[in-house]
């Protein structure tokens, strides 16, 4: 292959890496504005923390289980894609007010696909997350956001994704 040939080979994949990055970029601004949406002031950003294929035997393991657990979309619709998820830590959510720490924070963790936003979930900053499911997006426990009991819920979840 002589230079010329290398030359608009290069010239050729050059717009490739640029869309790649500026669609990188689009969806990061997407997923920070999702918070941002949600009145939340972000305190920092961490942006992608964990990537992984959904599969559907996944929806009844732990951790995917609490994560999927406090969507407003069945999971089901997302099998077989790729799942990102940015980790923010936040000020000005409804969690904020159970710390007793001074300056009190909430992690706010956003799904997302290559078709958009998912969903998120959340959980005070001083805990970790084994301590307990985690949250809503938006501060909400499990019984909140299904108005059923965990016993009750955790039966028809098994039902419908094992």
């Amino acid at each position: 292959m002589n230079i010329y040939q290398r030359m608009v080979i290069l010239v050729l994949l050059l717009p490739l890496i640029g869309c790649s990055t500026s669609i990188t970029n689009e969806n990061d601004l997407m997923v920070e504005q999702y918070v941002l949406d949600r009145g939340y002031a972000i305190v920092h950003n961490e942006g992608i923390v964990h990537e992984y294929m959904l599969h559907k035997k996944q929806l009844v393991k732990m951790p995917y289980v609490q994560y999927w657990s406090v969507q407003d979309v069945d999971p089901l619709m997302y099998v077989g894609e790729k799942i990102s998820t940015s980790k923010f830590i936040v000020s000005g959510h409804p969690l904020d007010e159970n710390s007793d720490y001074d300056n009190p924070q909430t992690t706010v963790y956003v799904m997302s696909s290559a078709t958009g936003i998912i969903g998120g979930y959340s959980y005070p900053t001083h805990s970790e997350m084994n301590d307990g499911w985690v949250y809503t997006i938006d501060g909400q426990t499990l019984e909140q956001h299904t108005g059923i009991s965990y016993s009750a819920w955790l039966e028809q979840w098994q039902d419908k994704y094992k």
